[in-house]
């Protein structure tokens, strides 16, 4: 049993602990040198890991079995276009710029030599019968010098051969047609880099692979030093790839130059003294987890990559008990044929300690050997004795600064006991290549290769922290969703339903939700799509997760007509009234059920809190990079407004606050509901990285603000008719600089954190611009801290009170008052200590009960009368 990589390095520094090379490979070694300096970085940039020895590599495809996935050591642009078949990687799309990385090796900046070779083939017939080009790209650098951000972004010098038999080294257009007769199966293109003065001198040449007979060469004496530092890829077709159709019945273009053909490549074999090798930097073939723990419930889902139907086709979870090297096996899974997911369910979790775990999975080669590979990592204790809970509010990376390594880092800085995904965890253009609708196994991989990314930024906290994923909009390539129970889409985008097919739906809920605590009810919606609502508690707080879009009724034949744009009303004389139309969803039924259910269920919690996409007023008021102003939107949830207003008088009987993402602007706001703050408090957590910006800005000053407040804050009334009160927020410059990450800290991208202070009851939220060190005092946005008490989240005046409830009995009660004229809970909540006087909303009688849920101990007083300055007490012995 072989472990992830030769040796361990510091915990910090773990990655994938499944890289890669057997020892075997040292016998391909040749001539090779490794240098210990990391890669050049820029300002913003993470360094690499110092460079381990023996640099030398060789692909070994032809020991593996047939698959989509092309093995750990490598990253295939698209993952749908390329497949390992036969023992070689064959790139089965006629698209330009498909090319794959080699993770595990990159060029350093010393001086040094390279030598690259490989066989290469065109799937189907001789080379010279067909369109397209082949070959390498070199010393690849994305904007932010990170090996994982250049897979995406990089540019790097291109040398290879056209259908026509010419080489070239740079531009394609510089080869010259019949360099060489490529009327054969195979030629082995090899390339060589030598140092010479101050640049390079580089020679491309193409072989006979069966003797090694010099076909053709070219060579080149000008190539700058620092243009050989980065990655280092095969590529088949030259040229800049398109982004892609978002509609499957739009033809792409016609790719220019030598065009497109489909190529196959076999024995890539990299060496010189100019490589530096980077083991830990292999990613699989167990690519990330998640998981939850809630109830004596842990649920972990692990993520794998499209395997083969010959290789093991299940994950082990084993747990660490005794000494370090006892790893008894606890659960073993079958991996999801389509969602590529183990999900493991283990009840009678013990809570109380730090777990350490390990997902064993065994590869299998195509020669009958082995080797096994594991990610390591910790289920944490559950917090509930600490006084204080964190929670970091994630939503809405474009992932323009892929793999955001400072921003993690960032966030790892605040150790957050909780990670909320909130959505929009990619969007469409996540990794370039646009987006695949079908067929459905390729828009399946489309995905998957999106949702890698994601995984891929946050698996070093992920794996020992518990984390929850909402999918959002973007997450089932939909600009915007109306989910309308989960019926098809048959019309617009802003008549609702879902436009992809519904087992590519259930393949995003199944990788973003296996993990979450079991739904409250499982049953499937329209199209058989999965739902996921349902309670999470964690720490002594309970959270409920809903889905705000996937039952949502579609705007668009049921509201007055736009006249435009079926979402975006720019009439000034807009009636909010006239779209409060009848029997328009936001919940649902089904989750308004849980939501009740939930508000008067307190076992195991001191706080409560909704974690869904976005927040339940309309705010933005100017929309895009050409700054539309909008006078409505039904996108956010501020319509419909009746469900919206039934959804926020269930949620505030608990008490609890709302967390989401969505806007691209982060704030802090009271609902109300009647009149202002009546109704929770919400946070909607700034962007980890704003493409579509919008701006809160308002035409007149807000009323009752704090004193030397923004005029952006206070009192308004929004978009549909809600009172708003807007305690915090900040809009991005509207000409932000232009450099990556300056770009994304100008447009307000940041980080959100929410504290529970089970102790004191408060709730305070917390947020910081995108480049800030959250560490240092000071850094936060304008406004921020916030901090409010929990009882503010049910902010109605109170018109009477019950009496002064005196427990004799254990610390903090649950108190539920009943009104007994219609037989309705008024609310439940947890109280701090043993004294509390219930305040209501009208005199009358009411039901009182005190209880301890944890234990079922409780009394209930019936006829308790409510009345304006009550003085009385009432003695409640438990």
């Amino acid at each position: 049993m072989k472990p992830n990589r030769p040796r361990t390095p510091p915990r910090s520094n773990r990655r994938n602990d499944s890289t890669t090379a057997p020892l075997t490979r040292r016998e391909f070694i040749q001539d090779t040198t490794l240098l210990a300096a990391g890669l050049a970085v820029s300002a913003g940039a993470v360094a690499q890991p110092p460079a381990a020895e023996g640099a030398a590599f060789v692909s070994r495809w032809d020991q593996c079995h047939d698959r989509v996935w092309l093995g750990p050591e490598f990253w295939a642009n698209p993952l749908q276009d390329w497949r390992l078949a036969g023992g070689r990687i064959e790139c089965v799309n006629a698209a330009l710029d498909r090319n794959v990385h080699l993770l595990t090796r990159q060029l350093g900046p010393k001086r040094g030599d390279l030598r690259l070779s490989v066989r290469l083939g065109r799937i189907g017939g001789p080379l010279g019968q067909g369109k397209g080009s082949a070959g390498f790209r070199i010393g690849i650098q994305g904007p932010l010098r990170d090996y994982r951000n250049s897979l995406i972004f990089g540019t790097g010098l291109d040398a290879g051969l056209t259908a026509d038999g010419g080489l070239f080294i740079g531009p394609f257009q510089s080869a010259k047609a019949g360099t060489i007769d490529l009327d054969r199966e195979a030629v082995e293109l090899r390339l060589r880099a030598e140092p010479k003065g101050d640049s390079y001198t580089i020679t491309l040449s193409a072989h006979d692979p069966a003797d090694g007979k010099l076909l053709g060469q070219v060579r080149r004496d000008d190539i700058p030093a620092d243009q050989l530092v980065g990655n280092l890829a095969l590529v088949a077709n030259f040229g800049r790839a398109q982004a892609g159709a978002a509609k499957a019945k739009v033809k792409p273009k016609e790719p220019t130059g030598p065009g497109a053909g489909r190529f196959w490549f076999a024995d890539w074999r990299v060496a010189g003294s100019k490589v530096e090798a980077h083991d830990d930097q292999a990613f699989g073939p167990i690519l990330f987890c998640q998981y939850t723990l809630s109830g004596g419930v842990m649920k972990m889902t692990a993520q794998m990559p499209p395997i083969g139907a010959n290789e093991s086709q299940t994950v082990r979870l084993q747990l660490r008990t005794g000494s370090a090297a006892e790893w008894p096996t606890a659960a073993e899974e079958k991996i999801h044929p389509q969602a590529r997911t183990a999900t493991f369910r283990v009840e009678k979790w013990n809570d109380q300690a730090d777990v350490p775990y390990r997902l064993a999975y065994t590869m299998t080669f195509a020669d009958g050997r082995q080797e096994e590979y594991y990610w390591t990592g910790t289920v944490r204790r559950d917090p509930a004795d600490r006084p204080v809970l964190t929670v970091a509010d994630i939503s809405c990376n474009i992932h323009a600064a892929f793999p955001n390594t400072a921003y993690v880092r960032n966030l790892a800085k605040l150790d957050p006991d909780l990670l909320a995904f909130v959505g929009d965890q990619f969007y469409e253009s996540t990794g370039g290549y646009g987006v695949v609708r079908q067929p459905l196994e390729p828009a399946i991989l489309d995905y998957l290769r999106k949702w890698y990314m994601h995984g891929w930024t946050w698996r070093e906290l992920t794996r020992d922290r518990p984390s929850l994923s909402l999918p959002d909009d973007h997450d089932v390539y939909q600009g915007n969703i109306w989910g309308e129970a989960g019926a098809p889409r048959k019309g617009t985008q802003e008549m609702g339903g879902y436009d992809m097919h519904p087992e590519w739906v259930n393949v995003v809920h199944r990788t973003q939700t296996a993990h979450h605590p079991d739904p409250y009810d499982p049953t499937p919606i329209k199209q058989n799509i999965s739902v996921y609502y349902g309670p999470l508690t964690y720490g002594r707080v309970s959270f409920a997760v809903i889905a705000d879009r996937q039952f949502k009724s579609g705007p668009e034949g049921k509201v007055p007509p736009t006249g435009g744009r079926g979402d975006h009303v720019t009439d000034p004389k807009f009636d909010p009234k006239a779209a409060d139309v009848p029997g328009a969803q936001l919940l649902g039924e089904r989750q308004m059920k849980f939501l009740r259910a939930w508000a008067a269920d307190w076992r195991g919690a001191d706080m409560k809190a909704v974690i869904s996409q976005t927040i339940f007023t309309a705010m933005a008021t100017t929309h895009g990079a050409n700054r539309e102003r909008l006078r409505a939107d039904y996108d956010t949830n501020g319509w419909p407004q009746t469900p919206r207003n039934e959804a926020l008088r269930e949620i505030r009987k608990a008490f609890a606050v709302h967390l989401a993402g969505d806007q691209h602007l982060p704030a802090v706001v009271h609902y109300g509901i009647e009149e202002h703050r009546d109704g929770p408090v919400a946070f909607a957590g700034p962007a980890v990285n704003v493409g579509y910006p919008r701006w809160w800005e308002p035409t007149a000053p807000g009323k009752n603000r704090a004193p030397g407040a923004p005029e952006n804050t206070g009192d308004f009334i929004d978009h549909f008719g809600h009172p708003l009160t807007v305690l915090a927020v900040w809009n991005g410059a509207v000409a932000p600089r232009k450099t990556v990450l300056e770009m994304l800290h100008d447009k307000a991208s940041g980080l959100g954190l929410v504290r529970f202070d089970k102790v004191r009851r408060t709730i305070t939220f917390e947020c910081w611009p995108f480049l800030a060190d959250p560490t240092k005092p000071g850094t936060q946005f304008p406004g921020w801290p916030v901090t409010v008490d929990m009882l503010a989240n049910y902010g109605r005046k109170p018109r009477a009170h019950l009496p002064m409830l005196q427990v004799s009995g254990p610390e903090n009660p649950v108190v539920q008052v009943i009104d007994e004229k219609n037989g309705e809970i008024v609310y439940t909540l947890r109280i701090a200590g043993r004294r509390f006087q219930p305040g209501v909303f009208a005199p009358g009688r009411y039901t009182i009960k005190v209880s301890y849920p944890e234990t079922g101990q409780g009394k209930e007083f019936k006829g308790v009368e409510a009345v304006p300055a009550n003085k009385a007490i009432l003695e409640v012995k438990v």
